[in-house]
């Protein structure tokens, strides 16, 4: 035992003064290291594949301390969140060939609430500010915030961050840009040199000294949870198989509710970036999250509402099933299915 305690105190003394720099300017520790944190979670820690450099430091050890002891009840639930949301992620990292590691982003930015807002006004499941919504294509106005909207979102964050990839080549810093923007990352690389997050860091604002910590802390968590007693809570109905429509005209909610027997808040829920009652027409196409057992009864009520306009109703029926080997899920194609 006294022999393995030594081999482990020889493996973790880098990691535990990884922060302790003769450079004044850069960041000291201001706390101990978190006692509850066990030997075993930094070695788990480092094997895990990233497409960044992976450190275990303090800062990292607060995080996990967080989300598994202060913050159990809503690490579970965020867990659960996954069911809905990873499955999302994972198809637009694969159609623009990014790493997988990245859905863990929108955990740390939201814990995967697609209606969460910040208080500088970023909302969503990756948390966009207007500007940069607006930047990428994300409509908001009075009946829509596009940036609530896990497709959209999503799609328009995989492109901001492949972009950033194209632009600083380096994973941890494009996470740092997302963070704090690339202006002030650009800044720290000229007047560094180096083109390393754990580098740089101490240029760069405090919360972004510590998102690239959080964010292994949450991909720890993520991955680790059943070795901490953690498991998703997943009580609620929001997390029952569900079919998404792109649907071009203008719908009622209250009437899709009544008549699909849905309640209006499970409905909300789902598809919180309509902020009034009504789906507003688009010519692009607005895409709509029911439960999957509603199908028929959707399919009645698009019928219905067809032969009261007297239009013809066009709906994209999109595939929401979890991607299996080989499958096209989420192929939205341009066609449109009459229902």
């Amino acid at each position: 035992m006294r022999a393995l305690a030594l081999t482990l105190t020889f493996l973790l003394s880098p990691i535990l003064t990884t922060y302790a720099n003769p450079d004044e300017a850069r960041i000291q520790n201001e706390t101990s290291w978190p006692q509850q944190i066990s030997y075993d979670i930094p070695i788990r820690l480092l094997q895990m594949p990233a497409p960044f450099t992976l450190e275990f430091n303090p800062e990292v050890g607060r995080q996990i301390t967080d989300y598994l002891r202060q913050g159990r009840r809503e690490t579970e639930k965020m867990l659960a969140r996954t069911a809905l949301y990873f499955p999302i992620f994972e198809h637009y990292l694969q159609k623009y060939q990014l790493p997988d590691e990245l859905k863990y982003v929108p955990l740390l930015e939201s814990r995967l609430r697609p209606a969460a807002e910040s208080a500088a006004g970023a909302v969503g499941l990756w948390q966009f500010m207007p500007a940069t919504a607006e930047h990428y294509r994300l409509h908001i106005d009075e009946y829509v915030d596009e940036r609530m909207n896990p497709y959209q979102a999503t799609e328009a964050a995989v492109i901001m961050l492949s972009s950033l990839y194209d632009e600083l080549g380096d994973w941890s810093l494009v996470l740092a840009a997302y963070n704090c923007g690339p202006g002030r990352v650009r800044s720290a690389i000229r007047r560094t040199g180096c083109h390393n997050f754990w580098d740089i860091q101490y240029l760069l604002p405090r919360q972004t000294q510590r998102y690239l910590p959080a964010l292994i802390a949450t991909i720890y968590v993520a991955r680790n949870y059943g070795r901490h007693g953690l498991q998703p809570n997943s009580k609620k109905p929001l997390y029952q198989p569900f079919q998404v429509f792109k649907v071009q005209h203008s719908l009622d909610l209250n009437d899709i509710a009544r008549h699909c027997k849905v309640s209006r808040r499970l409905l909300s829920r789902l598809n919180p970036g309509f902020l009034q009652d009504f789906i507003p027409s688009s010519a692009r196409g607005r895409y709509l999250i029911l439960p999957k057992e509603v199908l028929a009864n959707f399919q009645q009520y698009i019928i219905k509402e067809s032969r009261r306009s007297r239009e013809s109703y066009a709906i994209a029926v999109l595939d929401s099933s979890p991607p299996q080997s080989g499958s096209n899920w989420l192929n939205v194609s341009e066609s449109k299915t009459d229902i």
